[in-house]
């Protein structure tokens, strides 16, 4: 299963969001054996492009017939749909420095994300700057809630200034009760 995961990410990502927290996978970590194997996965579940080129990946890629290049492709979007939930507009020099490529193939790797269905987004090639509609999530935790908390608190306080603003606008059309 962790080998399938690492061959084929994206296609499999909505089944294996939770993979890592399952009882199989975790003995992987625990196993001086197959760690490695564990923080491939680790990699490709939360990770971002850096960090697996950072990972001494040579022998574990081979041990387990995992495909360099497809990884790395794999990792380019993965990497491109984290960088999609950190901001709503993303300017395409920092996409080519998260995916370490020119500026030049950011369109394509914004369009091999979408076609993979992890992304949703619109390109302005006059302002060279990504417009994220949806990402897909990689990672949820601690620090992911309270960013949603925020975010929900600041919402609920635009609504009710707006509803306030409604009450005042009422008041000013019906006059003095």
């Amino acid at each position: 299963a962790a080998i399938g995961a690492i061959r084929d990410p994206v296609t499999l990502f909505q089944q294996q969001r939770s993979m890592l927290n399952t009882p199989a996978i975790k003995a992987l970590e625990g196993n001086h054996e197959t760690k490695e194997l564990y923080d491939l996965l680790e990699i490709f579940q939360e990770g971002k492009l850096q960090q697996y080129r950072a990972f001494k990946k040579d022998e574990v890629l081979s041990k387990y017939s995992l495909n360099e290049e497809e990884c790395t492709r794999n990792m380019r979007i993965l990497s491109l749909c984290s960088l999609a939930t950190e901001f709503e507009e993303v300017p395409y020099n920092l996409v080519a420095t998260t995916l370490d490529v020119s500026e030049n193939e950011v369109e394509s790797w914004v369009i091999a994300a979408v076609s993979s269905g992890l992304l949703s987004a619109k390109m302005d090639q006059i302002e060279q700057r990504i417009m994220v509609e949806r990402s897909v999530v990689r990672k949820f935790d601690m620090i992911q809630w309270k960013a949603l908390q925020s975010q929900l608190q600041i919402w609920k306080h635009n609504v009710n200034g707006i509803l306030e603003a409604l009450k005042q606008s009422d008041l000013a059309v019906a006059g003095p009760v």
